[in-house]
């Protein structure tokens, strides 16, 4: 059976701009602004890993979620990269790695990986090229590297892992 997108994420040039925007066309509703912050990254601009600290903010309706990310650094989430759609994302992917490397047997590229501690998966992107100008993003099903956007700790879900969302907003 074949995956179902989670979220849709775009790039933009000003986070808070691009929410009131989204929200005001869209009617939906925006998560706080949060940071997707690891050490562990690596992506074209720097093949080692290295700081990544991106700012986003999730829409509460969907599936599929809209994800703004706001442009960050030299590399994939860069303003080099422009507006627009950056990736199209599958959550708590049962074995990240082993995707990747069925995608690449097949020809696709990463480009974009963040690690944990230990050097597992946390997430990876495919090379943009691959498909026509957008990545898919797999997200492993462990908890990710989220804090709020002034470097303080996520709320969490029900599974205890990091959310923009308070537990007790409505759904």
């Amino acid at each position: 059976m074949p995956e179902l997108i989670h979220h849709i994420g775009f790039l933009v040039a000003d986070l808070e701009a691009a929410i009131a925007r989204w929200e005001r066309a869209t009617g939906y509703r925006f998560s706080e602004i949060g940071r997707y912050r690891t050490d562990t990254y690596a992506d074209d601009s720097a093949p080692h890993p290295h700081p990544h600290d991106a700012r986003i903010s999730f829409s509460k309706e969907g599936p599929p979620y809209i994800e703004l990310m706001e442009f960050h650094g030299e590399g994939t989430h860069s303003a080099a990269q422009g507006e627009g759609i950056h990736h199209l994302g599958f959550m708590d992917h049962p074995d990240v790695e082993g995707r990747r490397q069925d995608l690449a047997a097949s020809g696709m590229r990463c480009n974009g990986i963040a690690l944990d501690g230990d050097g597992g998966t946390l997430l990876w992107f495919t090379d943009k090229d691959d498909l026509h100008g957008v990545r898919l993003e797999f997200v492993s099903p462990v908890p990710q590297p989220i804090v709020l956007d002034d470097g303080g700790a996520a709320h969490r879900d029900s599974r205890g892992f990091p959310s923009l969302w308070p537990a007790e907003a409505p759904v």
